[in-house]
């Protein structure tokens, strides 16, 4: 089974003074994409879905799709979520614990943006929105030491399931940066699996604490966004 995990940041119009606009994907074209998915076969699972396939206890559709989203922003809600249930998508959202209902704090120098506060998160919960963590305040877990790094994902899992009343079981590396120490310190947290940023597809042998996510971007065209699910569907599926 070869399954792509999509990673958006924000869906919305990019502001006039953006530090890194190609966080941002136009509604129009995150529409178009979308759209695309669905012509080609493609179906939302969620990561419960996924690693019950990979212990053998699910089966997953011919094409698999994981749409996540990174920080959580309130536009996940507002923008975003209408168009996923418009074309009959599910998606997973990686909240940074520490800052939930409140701002991009993490990157100062960057406009900051409203993230989804505690209610919008239960509410989208009980639309099919599945949650993971993003850390407890979006560290860069390679810079940390081994008591820090277990104290940000614990922290982390600990808020987010009283938030969610449910075990979180999939952490996003923040900045995508991992290492043996945090994969390691992941699973002593009690993850189950994790996912980092690479333009490659999953197999069944790929690593559950090393998960491929192929970033879009402002600069992915619809024409790159379709070419890089077909080539890498054939070419790097393991």
């Amino acid at each position: 089974m070869k399954l792509p995990i999509l990673l958006y940041h924000k869906i919305d119009r990019i502001p006039a003074g953006a530090r890194y606009p190609r966080s941002y994907v136009t509604p129009e074209r995150f529409d178009a994409q979308l759209a695309l998915l669905r012509r080609r076969g493609y179906e939302s699972v969620s990561f419960a879905d996924y690693l019950a396939y990979r212990r053998g206890a699910a089966r997953l559709p011919r094409r698999p799709v994981i749409i996540t989203f990174d920080d959580g922003y309130r536009s996940n809600r507002d923008v975003a979520l209408p168009l996923l249930q418009q074309h009959g998508f599910r998606a997973t959202i990686f909240l940074v614990a520490g800052r939930v209902g409140g701002t991009n704090a993490w990157d100062p120098d960057e406009i900051q943006e409203p993230l989804l506060d505690a209610a919008a998160v239960r509410a989208m919960q009980a639309r099919g929105i599945e949650f993971g963590s993003h850390s407890a305040t979006h560290a860069r877990l390679t810079a940390l030491d081994p008591a820090a790094v277990l104290r940000e994902l614990r922290d982390s899992r600990a808020l987010l399931g009283a938030l969610l009343g449910r075990p979180v079981q999939v952490l996003g590396y923040p900045y995508g940066a991992h290492n043996a120490l945090s994969r390691r310190v992941a699973r002593e947290a009690g993850y189950e699996a994790a996912v980092a940023i690479r333009r490659r597809m999953n197999g069944d042998g790929t690593d559950l604490f090393a998960l491929r996510r192929i970033p879009v971007t402002s600069e992915t065209s619809l024409a790159r966004f379709g070419w890089d699910l077909f080539r890498l569907r054939w070419l790097y599926g393991t």
